[in-house]
């Protein structure tokens, strides 16, 4: 009897294993095949087929002070506000904030996290071995603060803070309470909020930037894009992007990646730019079949004499799996370009507007995987915009992405021009040792007239204090 019971409960556990390991991942043969010239998505295919790279390695006087505020990972972005009014910035996550001069850490909101989907079985044991041993998959899971923003959403004199959250998870707007100790009041905005790469930008000619995002009014929808302004007189407006013309894929993942915003056409109106859903470029430059994906493309802003609103809808393509997408005139041709990162592939790229709307992709540098976080400040001074992005550790969970477990690289890029006046980016190595999550903020945090860099990852929350040798 015992014995067939040993039996039955021996099959039990095979059937249980077998059962949680459905479609099993031995199929990750080709993950993290990472070579100096080409890599694999998961399916096997090229994602870049030539190193082809725009930039150069080089060096300046300007270096960076590194300095850890904590070391749990509880967030994907950091940002910079004076939460307490006492003229010093502070470090703000969506769950903490943290107290200048000192960093004290104080309680936004308990920090929650969200695993996505239920792993496998041999997702626990591949994150086991990828590790060394040190790993295991409850700490990859991912925290609800992605994003965070800053505004005096109810004209009280103190500054909140906008949160928005894991995809579908949602987007509030935490109040003030003017005390460290005390509990900030959670109002909520949007559910279901459907982007990892928001913009906080003034799309619509206000004066003041309004969160760009996608979200869906239930977690089965497909969702729109939405600017949410929050006007002078206190609370927020919802404004929806859509186009008439638009006939593109709006498949339940739109729209989660990529997202900009600038003057494309140049007509002297900001339009929004956008990549499409996860994906990889395969070896002819076009999106490799992994799975179903959505158009990236711009939205064009209208107005009419009357001072009305409208969106027209264009296609980029390809534009897959984009970080933010920051619209800047590369090669002074006259016509706006964009940079980006494939957030959960291989490269930084930048997007030569050669006609209207046509677009010529360039890689600026495919030696390192998922710059999932980017952002556009003058670093050096020089009156011209420079790029701020990295790698984002374990961007995936440490599941599917190419070379998750690779150096966590932060580097700013200058733009310069070539003997023959082609554009070469500058490459500046900041650190190598946190990388970037989903939000990296360029701030001058120590109010001494330089641009500084936070950022929130798996690894912690950090601050870079930019320094000259000069």
């Amino acid at each position: 009897m015992i014995k067939k019971l040993i039996k039955i409960l021996f099959l039990l556990v095979i059937l249980f294993l077998l059962t949680w390991e459905f479609a099993p991942s031995l199929i990750l043969g080709p993950y993290n095949d990472m070579s100096p010239v080409t890599t694999t998505s998961t399916n096997g295919l090229y994602i870049i087929n030539e190193n082809d790279n725009e930039f150069v390695e080089a060096t300046s006087d300007i270096y960076f002070e590194h300095v850890e505020l904590d070391d749990q990972y509880h967030t994907e972005g950091a940002s910079v506000a004076d939460i307490n009014n006492d003229g010093l910035n502070d470090i703000v996550t969506g769950h903490y904030w943290y107290e200048a001069p000192n960093w004290t850490r104080h309680t936004i909101r308990a920090p929650l996290q969200d695993a996505v989907a239920i792993p496998r079985l041999s997702d626990h044991i591949k994150i086991y071995f990828e590790s060394g041993g040190e790993k295991n998959i409850w700490s990859k899971a991912y925290p609800l603060a992605f994003f965070s923003f800053h505004d005096d959403v109810n004209k009280d004199g103190w500054v909140d803070v906008i949160a928005v959250d894991i995809t579908s998870a949602g987007f509030y707007w935490f109040e003030n309470p003017k005390d460290a100790g005390s509990e900030w009041p959670q109002h909520l905005i949007m559910n279901y909020t459907r982007n990892e790469s928001p913009v906080f930008m003034d799309l619509l000619g206000t004066g003041k930037p309004q969160v760009i995002t996608g979200a869906a009014e239930t977690d089965e929808a497909s969702g729109k894009l939405y600017a949410i302004e929050f006007p002078d007189d206190g609370g927020y407006i919802i404004h929806t992007i859509d186009a008439e013309n638009e006939g593109r894929n709006t498949g339940a993942t739109l729209p989660t990646h990529g997202l900009g915003v600038g003057d494309v056409n140049g007509d002297g109106l900001n339009d929004v730019l956008f990549g499409s859903g996860e994906g990889f470029l395969d070896k002819d430059g076009s999106p490799a079949p992994r799975q179903s994906y959505d158009e990236g493309g711009w939205y064009e802003q209208v107005l009419d004499e009357d001072g009305n609103r409208s969106w027209r809808w264009h296609i980029i393509d390809p534009a897959v799996s984009f970080s933010q997408m920051h619209v800047i005139d590369v090669n002074d041709d006259g016509r706006n370009d964009f940079i980006s990162g494939m957030g959960h592939g291989r490269g930084l790229f930048w997007f030569e507007q050669t006609g209207d709307n046509e677009w010529n992709r360039h890689i600026i540098d495919d030696t390192y995987t998922q710059p999932h976080a980017s952002e556009m400040a003058d670093i050096d001074g020089d009156g011209v915009g420079d790029i701020i992005t990295g790698k984002t550790p374990l961007a995936h969970l440490g599941l599917k992405d190419p070379d998750e477990f690779g150096t966590p690289w932060l580097y700013w890029y200058k733009i310069i021009k070539d003997s023959n006046g082609n554009p070469l980016f500058e490459r500046h190595l900041i650190d190598d040792s946190v990388g970037v999550g989903r939000q990296v903020t360029v701030f001058d945090i120590d109010n001494d007239g330089l641009l500084d860099i936070a950022v929130g990852t798996r690894h912690g929350v950090h601050i870079f204090y930019q320094r000259r040798t000069g």
